[in-house]
């Protein structure tokens, strides 16, 4: 994917209208609440969004505080992010090369991004760099082995999955790799009124089988 293509350029003006829908709510609130409890945004920290989308996410992190840079190759992306009105820098760059200075930031994270670059591990080498001693990484990653990985609607169909092994390894050549999963009604919206308790076993028995999964890895020393 080069800065001249991009499948999400045309789903911009209608990115966020899903979670307006009563099963895109449910969804977007389970998976920002485990984003939050692994990410744990801090008032006064410089934080980096790298596929920062239409800045769904990325309201939460400026909410509680943080200052907020984002990258995005999507132009259409990158201007509803804009509309938001929130007090973030944005940037149209390529996650495999930031343009941004090295050891910046206290807290670099992604959603639902590195599924569609050519080389994950690169744009996750990347982002190491930008973070500062003692910053931590945050991956939220599409889970291969979720019945949700079915879906094959655009831009879903040139998604590159991960499972819970694949994405710690991912990040487990720096350090010590947490991670979590949310979502675990069907994407039918079977067990949607039985989502809570779903979710209290996604936390032990159903762990590697929620739809989203967040890892973190702590920059220490």
């Amino acid at each position: 994917m080069t800065l001249d293509t991009n499948p999400f350029d045309s789903l911009a003006p209608l990115y966020d209208s899903w979670f307006d829908s009563p099963l895109g709510a449910r969804v977007g609130a389970l998976e920002r609440r485990l984003f939050l409890r692994l990410a744990q945004p801090k008032p006064g920290e410089l934080a980096l969004e790298v596929g920062i989308g239409t800045g769904w996410f990325a309201r939460d992190v400026v909410a509680a505080g943080a200052h907020l840079a984002g990258v995005d190759l999507s132009q259409p992306m990158l201007a509803e992010a804009a509309r938001k009105g929130l007090p973030w820098g944005l940037v149209r760059g390529d996650a495999l090369a930031l343009p941004l200075r090295p050891a910046t930031f206290d807290l670099a994270y992604t959603v639902t991004m590195l599924e569609f670059v050519p080389d994950a591990a690169q744009a996750v080498a990347a982002m190491w760099e930008a973070l500062r001693p003692g910053g931590r990484l945050v991956a939220a990653v599409l889970n291969a082995w979720s019945p949700w990985a079915l879906r094959k609607a655009p831009p879903f169909d040139r998604a590159h999955y991960f499972s819970p092994p694949k994405l710690a390894r991912l990040l487990g050549r720096y350090g010590r790799v947490r991670w979590a999963s949310a979502v675990f009604f069907l994407p039918g919206g079977q067990g949607l009124g039985q989502s809570e308790r779903l979710e209290l076993l996604g936390r032990s028995i159903l762990r590697p089988f929620g739809a989203l999964l967040v890892a973190r890895v702590d920059k220490n020393g």
